[in-house]
């Protein structure tokens, strides 16, 4: 089983529709993928069409990993299940504190699934914290969508910078360029200059700002089953199948 994240320490970069439509793709191709969606805003279950948790006892929950198989919820899509968020997570930071037993729980957690499941993706809340420590040690990817802009870029800066300064962070950091518009100079030369100072750890592909992707929140559903044929969609196939070769996830679970 592959553990990743979806991240980002800054909002509104398309972190929760790429994770949705990543864990949908994965799905599709013959993975038995499960989405746990730690933002207390829920967008994840959402986008998914599935209701939050309407209460959750977090320190329970962190402890027991029988009773958290008891949120999961089988989404409409084949092979692809959810952890609903619930708005009591926003204090799931004060229950995963900095300390190394905390961490060892998520992992408990996670390793937990792996006869269940091939892929094990993580949406997570915005933000450095106890929780993104716990989750930086835990899993194996961490996939960060990155608008070519000034501040994301910074983002994405400081969070590598984090990273290689953590001693137990297991994660490889994977970051895309998401909400792309080629037709800004600037965009074009961030995402030229990115690559130049990071050789081979952006992916080559990215992902377009099309207003098919802003329509998932309508639809209550991936960008596939809606836009299966939109240039959106296409360049997220893409990705996903160069994230696959990446990470070493094999179709059908094999």
């Amino acid at each position: 089983m592959k553990s990743i994240a979806c991240y980002n320490m800054k909002g509104g970069v398309g972190k929760t529709s790429s994770a949705v439509n990543f864990a949908y793709l994965s799905a599709q191709n013959g993975l038995r993928t499960i989405i746990w969606d730690l933002d207390p805003q829920g967008a994840a279950t959402f986008h998914l069409g599935m209701d939050p948790l309407q209460a959750a006892k977090l320190k329970k929950l962190v402890k027991d990993k029988k009773l958290i198989k008891t949120l999961i919820e089988p989404t409409s899509y084949e092979n692809l299940s959810v952890i609903p968020a619930g708005f009591e997570y926003r204090n799931m930071d004060l229950v995963m504190d900095d300390s190394k037993k905390s961490r060892k729980k998520l992992k408990k957690i996670v390793t937990s699934f792996e006869d269940d499941y091939d892929v094990f993706l993580f949406d997570c809340p915005p933000s450095i914290s106890n929780l993104s420590d716990t989750i930086f040690s835990t899993v194996e990817f961490i996939l960060m969508p990155v608008v070519p802009a000034i501040m994301p870029q910074q983002s994405f800066i400081t969070v590598k910078e984090y990273l290689d300064s953590m001693d137990d962070a297991t994660a490889e950091l994977i970051p895309f360029f998401n909400m792309v518009d080629r037709r800004k100079s600037g965009h074009r030369k961030i995402m030229w200059d990115n690559r130049k100072t990071f050789p081979h750890i952006f992916c080559e592909n990215y992902i377009p700002a099309r207003a098919d992707i802003e329509k998932m929140g309508m639809q209550r559903a991936p960008l596939h089953v809606f836009a299966s044929k939109s240039d959106a969609a296409r360049a997220y196939s893409f990705l996903w199948k160069e994230l696959m070769d990446r990470t070493g996830i094999e179709a059908g679970g094999k």
